[in-house]
């Protein structure tokens, strides 16, 4: 039941690869590129108010029958897209956006209801290492579609994944029993993370993890292209392999942590990730080859951060905590609200270089941050 778990999981990841990029293309040629920013954080705010309420829904009606519900949701709205003018895309695209921030969230209910916590390095590299190269693959697939038949067939590609998503649900999980939950309300979650040293720090971790993120999918290609004036498919490129990162070592980082356990690789994973983030911002050349090295050791940080956090973190909880891991997936549309406002105050006033830089100092805090952990293991 587990393995099914992952193989929605990344079947809703495939999905999401596949129109990650058409999204704001379609969207800009129907609103513009200043309003599909706006939309962007519409849907973030929509993720959050939804990951607010998620924790009563999964209460009363069950986590199969809320999962499934919202990947048929999600496969209709795809299907709007696909077919939709300029207001209905905007709209339903604010919903879909919403909407596709609370599965993470399902997700991990259930890999916690399965997952043990002598092995949750194993089952968090593994379940990461699979969402990862789903998001690796599937933009070739999208360009394919794209370039042959049109954007529409991306959206029913797209739509076509997550209801199989839902089949595989309503199968695989026709057994699982909803344990009593203990932490339903998200404002009793909260104050059990602020008064729990573990717990809000791995929230904390999981915000700058995010962070990172949002400002590096945002600002990079811009930086790239408008900056150092690469093209797209030397940008494409440069990405692809940075994200080979994810795909080659997550997995074995999360066994190791098994054994030795999440804070030195923690700060390890850091300190790469913050040196590797300051000498992008650095480097003057037209070298892409320079750039796709320091990018590469950027995600190789990263991603050991990725998998130790969330290991460290759900260590720390079982299945039956649903406010709490409401909280720490809220993190993410929170990160999404901030960090573009954030981002372009601090372009708009200085550079690039110094938007770089400070996410690096960032990056460094976390390093600082780690060493108050509490060993969960």
């Amino acid at each position: 039941m587990l393995r099914s778990v992952f193989f929605t999981s990344f079947l809703f990841f495939a999905h999401l690869s596949v129109v990650m990029y058409i999204n704001s293309t379609v969207l800009s040629g129907f609103v513009g590129a200043t309003y599909t920013s706006l939309l962007y954080v519409c849907g973030a705010a929509g993720s959050l108010v939804l990951l607010f309420c998620l924790p009563y829904v999964v209460k009363k009606y069950g986590l199969v029958k809320t999962a499934t519900s919202i990947f048929i949701l999600l496969a209709v709205a795809l299907l709007i897209l696909g077919t939709s003018t300029a207001m209905t895309f905007a709209g339903v695209f604010v919903i879909y956006t919403a909407l596709s921030g609370t599965v993470w969230y399902c997700n991990d209910l259930f890999v916690a209801h399965y997952a043990h916590s002598q092995s949750m390095g194993y089952t968090r590299g593994s379940y990461l290492t699979i969402n990862n190269t789903a998001i690796a693959l599937m933009p070739i697939i999208a360009g394919f579609l794209v370039q042959r038949i049109g954007f529409h067939s991306v959206y029913i590609v797209a739509a076509s994944l997550l209801f199989i998503a839902a089949g595989i649900i309503l199968g695989s999980q026709r057994s699982f029993i909803d344990r009593p939950y203990t932490s339903t309300a998200i404002p009793i979650a909260w104050t059990t993370i602020r008064l729990s040293p573990s717990l809000r720090r791995g929230v904390t971790l999981n915000f700058l993890l995010q962070f990172f993120y949002v400002w590096m999918t945002l600002f990079t290609p811009l930086y790239m292209y408008t900056v150092l004036h690469f093209s797209w498919q030397q940008i494409g490129i440069a990405f692809s392999i940075m994200l080979t990162a994810f795909i080659i070592l997550q997995y074995p980082i999360g066994r190791l942590a098994d054994h030795i356990g999440e804070k030195g690789l923690l700060i390890l994973g850091f300190s790469i990730a913050s040196i590797s983030t300051i000498a992008f911002a650095l480097i003057h050349s037209h070298d892409i080859v320079l750039y796709t090295a320091v990018l590469f050791g950027t995600r190789v940080g990263i991603c050991m951060v990725e998998v130790l956090s969330e290991t460290y973190f759900f260590k720390q909880i079982t299945d039956r905590d649903e406010g709490i891991v409401g909280v720490y997936r809220m993190m993410y549309p929170l990160a999404y609200i901030i960090a573009p406002l954030l981002g372009w105050i601090i372009i708009s006033e200085t550079s690039y270089t110094a938007l770089f830089i400070s996410l690096g100092g960032m990056l460094f805090f976390g390093a600082i941050y780690t060493l108050r952990l509490i060993k969960s293991d």
